[in-house]
């Protein structure tokens, strides 16, 4: 039964992420000069499956370069994948991945409270094989963040 809970867990978190891809969410891209990418670490067991959090680095990085989009990895905006997955014994695996692009943000009822937030999002759970699941991840990666590219130009169009 646990198993099982960890999964409904995971399809829940994607489901329940605090950005969007509308017109008020896309309207927040508007003037970036250029990103960083954050890859969240990976658990153990994703890694075991051939997941690698460089190689999904390199592959977001490589993706938004390719479309026009200026990486700084000293930019305080910053594009932000996170994976997670669950598994039971001899079944697919669960997987939730989310993109999102976060921000600087200072509360407008205190100007001293500083944080970063999610401004933009889009998220995809699937179901993989675990022989699969570097394939399949690298592969929904890419939808991903053709999503982001989409919303960028957009909001910021030549």
């Amino acid at each position: 039964m646990r198993p099982m809970r960890a999964i409904l867990m995971l399809l829940l978190a994607g489901v329940l992420s605090s950005a969007g891809d509308g017109p008020l969410d896309r309207a927040t891209l508007r003037g970036l000069k250029a990103i960083g990418v954050v890859i969240d670490p990976l658990d153990a067991e994703l890694e075991r499956e051939g997941l690698s959090g460089e190689a999904l680095q390199t592959q977001v990085e490589q993706r938004l370069q390719a479309a026009g989009i200026p990486i700084d990895k000293n930019a305080v905006e910053f594009v932000g994948l996170k994976i997670m997955g669950a598994q039971a014994k001899r079944t697919p695996v669960a997987l939730c991945l989310d993109l999102g692009l976060y921000q600087p943000v200072i509360l407008s009822r205190d100007k001293e409270i500083r944080t970063a937030t999610e401004t933009w999002g889009t998220h995809s759970v699937l179901l993989a094989q675990p022989r699969q699941v570097s394939q399949s991840s690298a592969e929904t990666v890419d939808q991903l963040v053709q999503q982001f590219v989409d919303a960028y130009r957009s909001a910021n169009p030549k």
